[in-house]
Parts: C-alpha cells; structure tokens; sequence
C-alpha cells in the first residue's frame, strides 16, 4: 500500500498558492515581454537571439522559484504526518507528534515535537483564515484519534525543587522581588480599589 492510499486529510495553502501562481505567471509574462522588445538600440546596446532566450530562461526559472512557495503540504495518514514544506518533505509518526500548535502572531501551524522541538507546518497559514481554522482543528482531531493525549510533563524532583528554593537569592532576583511588591503596593494604593 502507497503512502497516497492512506492519507485521511490533505491540506495546501490556498491563498498562497493563489498568490504565487499569479506572480511567476506575471514574471513570466514580463521576462517574455522584455525579451522580445529587446533588440539592438542606437545606444550601441545590441542584444541578440541569445540573449532574447536568456531573458525568457530567466523569467522562467525565477517563475519557478516563485512557484516553490506554492509547495507546502501536509498528508495526515493512521501512521503520522507527512509534512512537506518548500523545501524537503518530512514523516512523523504519531508518537513523535505531541501537538499541533498555531501559536498567536504566527505566519503557519507549528508541529511540537519531543524536547521543545518544533517544525513548521506552512500548509496551515494564518492567511488562509476560516480554511487554516477548520484544517488545524481536523489535524487536531486526527491526532487525538490515533495518537492519543499528548505526553505528560515528567513529575518535578521535590528534593531539587526543595533545594532550588532554599538557597540565597542573587542579585537580580532581590531586585526583582523588591520591584515586584513596590509595584503590587502601588496597585492596592490606587483610589477605588
């Protein structure tokens, strides 16, 4: 069984792929435009056939270039994510996957990983709106349905958090205590409170 047979839900930005389809069309377009408008002038500038197809090359492979950012991809299958950004195309399995985030001011969704790794997820763009909503909520729900809750935070040492607290406090933190409670003691001194 292919890898395509499986997947349960593909998502690609929308408006992106919108957006660079138009632009290396517009590229293109140009590039074609100047090259053939190009010939030998009076100025002495003299462009031949050679060059004419340069410039064509050019806007062809920058259209292309353009084109990459219309790429991104992400392929949710009973076994993982497949992830495919501009460049490069990445598998993780559920175990690997913790979450899948889209944290406030943040251009695409963000996939957590083990050890506060994390990796981009660009088929969910902020962009896209409603679609980048319902997507990550899919994904979301996907997720649950085939990896389960998310790991627990490992249980923290109280003989290091009994030590941690117990010893003196440096510099910087008295300062940041003292400018803590000043602050709070002008709060409550505030009329109305």
């Amino acid at each position: 069984m292919s890898r395509h047979q499986g997947v349960l839900l593909t998502v690609r930005p929308r408006r992106m792929t919108i957006y660079a389809s138009i632009s290396a069309a517009v590229v293109v377009i140009a590039m074609v435009i100047v090259g053939i408008a190009l010939r030998n002038s009076e100025a002495g500038i003299s462009f031949r056939v050679a060059d004419q197809i340069a410039l064509v090359g050019l806007g062809v492979l920058i259209g292309a270039g353009i084109l990459l950012m219309a790429r991104p991809r992400l392929q949710v299958t009973e076994q993982g994510l497949w992830v495919r950004n501009v460049l490069g195309e990445r598998f993780f399995e559920w175990e690997l996957a913790h979450r899948i985030a889209f944290p406030e001011g943040a251009n695409w969704a963000q996939l957590q990983l083990p050890d506060d790794e994390v990796h981009a997820v660009m088929a969910i763009q902020a962009m896209d709106r409603q679609r980048a909503v319902t997507a990550l909520q899919a994904a979301r729900e996907l997720r649950e349905r085939f990896a389960g809750p998310p790991p627990a935070p490992p249980a923290r040492d109280e003989a290091l958090f009994a030590a941690e607290s117990s010893r003196p406090l440096g510099r910087l933190e008295k300062i940041d205590r003292i400018k803590a409670a000043q602050g709070a003691q002008q709060r409550d001194s505030r009329p109305g409170r």
